[in-house]
């Protein structure tokens, strides 16, 4: 019976573990899709204030 109560608690913490990297995975996805859209916003946020820098030296007194 020994052996049965430690096969199944190590089948317990094999799912527990499989269910873990699963959630790793998510979180690394959507840590990733973040990133990209922090990294297009940045480019945008760029491209906006290149464009007021030009607008603002059109009115040079």
């Amino acid at each position: 019976m020994l052996i049965a109560t430690a096969s199944e608690e190590q089948s317990h913490v094999a799912r527990e573990v499989d269910r873990n990297l699963v959630n790793i995975q998510d979180l690394s996805t959507q840590t990733a899709a973040g990133a990209h859209q922090t990294s297009a916003s940045s480019q945008e946020l760029s491209r906006l204030a290149i464009s007021f820098n030009d607008l603002v030296g059109r009115f040079k007194v």
